[in-house]
Parts: C-alpha cells; structure tokens; sequence
C-alpha cells in the first residue's frame, strides 16, 4: 500500500491511499462469493447465475460493497503508515476501484497539534497557608443572623438605616427621557411603583441605595448621578440621570437573637456554630487556594504554549462551553431574549474559554505521557463511587450512565489531568 500526505490547514491533512490489486483481492472475492450465492435474477435458480451476469446485473452494489469493506480495513493502517495522529475524519472523496488496478481513496482528516512542550518542572507557584481569623468567622455569623432576621413595620418618624427594607416609587430620566428609551434591557431600573428594595449594597442603584438613607416615609427626593462607565447596559454608559424617589413605607429589620439563631441552625451553643462555622469557612479557603495554585501552572503553561487546534475539536469544545454557559445563565434568571441579545458576546466567550481547555488538556495530556502518568481501574472505582455519593445514586448506576453516553474515555482523561496537575504543584518551585 502506498499512502502519500499533503499538508492542507493547521492540524489538518489530506491522505492519499493506494493499494494494489493484490492487496484488494481478498475482499473482491468474498463480496463475489456473498452475490453469487445471494444474487436474485429472473430464470436462474439462487446459487446458479452465472458470473458475469452477477457482475453485469449487481455492479453497483458490488462495487459500493467492496469499497467499503477495502476502506474499512485499510484506512487506519493508511494513517498509521503515514504517521498521522487522526483526531476526525472530515471527509472521504475520489474512491475509484477495480479488480485489476486496486483501490486509490483520499481522505481529509484534523489532525493532533503538534508542538513542543514548555519546561514544566519547578514552575514558580506561591504556597499560602489557609487559615479563617475569628474576625471572619464573627463576620459570616453577623450574616447569618442577617439572613434569619425578621422585619417589622417601622414608625412614621423612623429614619431609613442600613438593613431596612423600603418600599419606592421611582422614575428616572435621562436627557429629559425615561431610562428604557435607550435600552430596552434597563426597563427595570427606569421606572417602578411599590418596589421594594433593601437597603444593601449591590441590592439596586448605589446612588439611590445612599440617596434613601435617613428618609423617612412620605419623603420625596431628587436623586442626580452619573451612571459608571462600565455599566452592564452599554447604552448607559457615562449618561447623566436624574431620579424622583419617593418612600412609600419602611420595615426596619429587628436582630436575630441568640437562641432564635441557634434554633434555626438547628445547634446547641454558639461555641458550637462557631466551629462549625470555621470548619465550612476553612474548607472553603482550603479550596480556594488549591484553585490558585492551579491556576497559577495554567496560567504558565498557556502563556508558555501557543499552538494550532485542530477545527473540530474547537467546534465540538465550543458547543459544550456554550451548553454549559447557557445553563449557568438560565439558572441565574436570564432570558432566551437577553442570551440573544447578547449573543455575539457570548459565542466569543465561549470560542476563547474552549480554546483555552482545550490547549490545556493537550499540554497536561502530553507531560502525563511524558511523566508515565497513568490512572489504574481502582481510581476509575474511587471516582464513581464519589460521583454515586454525591449524586444519592449506586456506582452501578452512574458507570452504566457513564458508559451509555460513551464518557469512560473522558472520565479517565479527566482523573488523569488531575494527577498530572497535582505532579506539577509537587514539583513546583516553592
């Protein structure tokens, strides 16, 4: 078999195959054996046609038969002989075959990139120590007791205080017209009757949030500012605003005592939601540094490593980055009209976050190689066993999901670019 390579894009290729009559001949004549038992043709008994009517009669189904069956069989061999790391198969043209000369194919195919790894051992990493002050334990409780706080309906006189949560009326202009003019999307921010809004940062527009402290109900106010530059509505950008607020009525927000706070954590002493506090708070810090330390090599590696991806492989990473990104997104409330709006946006979000896992996995899949990284059937066990606990499901179950959608291959991928990254930090330079 002669197969001959041309270079046709980054990462892809175009593969010529040739093979001779003799190499084709075997399957030319099992397909003749299956049509002269199995060819039907009008006044001959089965079994009985003769040759050259069988080929007169079924060459086109012969023909397709045979090519299939040489394709099949020679085409892994072809790309092996050629030396070429297939990652898809694109498309397969020019088959032509016949009994005396063989069979010539072209496929095109994308290809593994090829590059030259970075040096990887003693990357620069930081290694803090995580550690939870009682400073930020009292903190997380104070929210705690924020969170279970109830409210009550304030007194005329009351004066609006943080924590409290007010009921407005507001519009707000800008060059003279409501806010929504410019955009569509700021609707919620341009006009509102009865809406309650408490008095926390990042819970609506700063200014007005600060505008409303010390109001009292009944009270009316001109709120004047300035939206920030890099507002989320691009059409608001730097415009000036002008809002009427008016405070329809107050509930002030009543501390959470001790024992009321116990209960609802379903805890005996303070001392106890203490260290239990710091225990979550401390696994937490615990996993945020671990993310830090990671980032820090992936941050190196990429920066150290830029090459071609192979298009396929990109668009498939691309689909399931938006996938995930489209869930994320209906989860925190966004409409199928806001994700279209900014669709653009997110398509290119998404084009560089696959590209960049994607570059990733081939580096940490080529220094696993390198380093003899393997994962062993009993981590395979562990992991699905965890994914079972996680998921109040049986291992049973969760390996035979794993397998129906064809993701074992990528479960040990994963568990093996774990262990790669964990080699690297243990030999980082500290």
């Amino acid at each position: 078999m002669k197969v001959d390579t041309q270079n046709i894009g980054p990462c892809k290729v175009k593969v010529i195959v040739k093979a001779e009559a003799d190499e084709t001949r075997k399957e030319y004549g099992e397909v003749m054996k299956a049509f002269l038992r199995e060819g039907r043709v009008p006044g001959f008994r089965p079994g009985k046609v003769p040759r050259e009517i069988i080929k007169r009669e079924f060459h086109k189904e012969i023909m397709e038969e045979v090519q299939g069956r040489l394709f099949r069989a020679l085409y892994k061999p072809a790309l092996e002989q050629a030396g070429v790391k297939m990652v898809a198969l694109l498309d397969v043209n020019d088959m032509l075959f016949s009994p005396e000369t063989g069979i010539t194919f072209t496929m095109t195919a994308d290809t593994e990139p090829e590059f030259d790894l970075p040096k990887y051992k003693k990357i620069p990493v930081s290694f803090d120590e995580p550690a939870v002050t009682e400073e930020q334990v009292d903190e997380q409780i104070d929210r705690l007791r924020k969170a279970f706080a109830k409210f009550e309906e304030a007194s005329p006189e009351h004066a609006i205080a943080g924590g409290d949560l007010v009921s407005i009326d507001f519009t707000g202009l800008v060059d003279g017209q409501p806010v929504h003019t410019l955009d569509e999307a700021a609707k919620p921010i341009s006009e509102g009757t009865g809406f309650w809004v408490q008095i926390e940062e990042g819970r609506f527009i700063p200014e007005i949030l600060d505008a409303l402290i010390g109001m009292k109900a009944g009270d009316t106010q001109e709120v004047k500012f300035k939206f920030d530059k890099d507002h989320p509505i691009e059409a608001l950008h730097g415009k000036k605003a002008v809002y009427s607020v008016t405070v329809k009525s107050v509930r002030m927000r009543l501390p959470t005592q001790d024992a009321e706070l116990l209960a609802q954590v379903k805890l005996e002493s303070l001392d106890q939601l203490r260290d239990q506090t710091r225990a979550r708070m401390l696994e937490s810090a615990v996993q945020a540094e671990k993310h830090r330390r990671e980032q820090t090599v992936i941050e190196f590696l990429l920066k150290k490593a830029d090459f071609d991806l192979p298009e396929s492989r990109v668009s498939e990473e691309i689909n399931n980055t938006l996938d995930r990104m489209m869930n994320e997104a209906q989860y925190r409330g966004l409409t199928r009209e806001d994700l279209e709006k900014n669709r653009e946006a997110i398509i290119e979000n998404a084009s560089v976050t696959a590209k960049r896992q994607l570059r990733l996995r081939y580096l940490l899949g080529r220094i696993a190689e390198q380093e003899g990284v393997t994962v062993s059937d009993a981590e395979v066990d562990a992991k699905i066993q965890a994914l079972a606990d996680e998921y109040r499901s049986t291992p049973a179950q969760i390996r035979a999901q794993i397998e129906k959608n064809e993701r074992m291959g990528q479960l040990r991928a994963q568990l093996r670019d774990e262990k790669t990254m964990q080699s690297l930090l243990d030999e980082a330079k500290k």
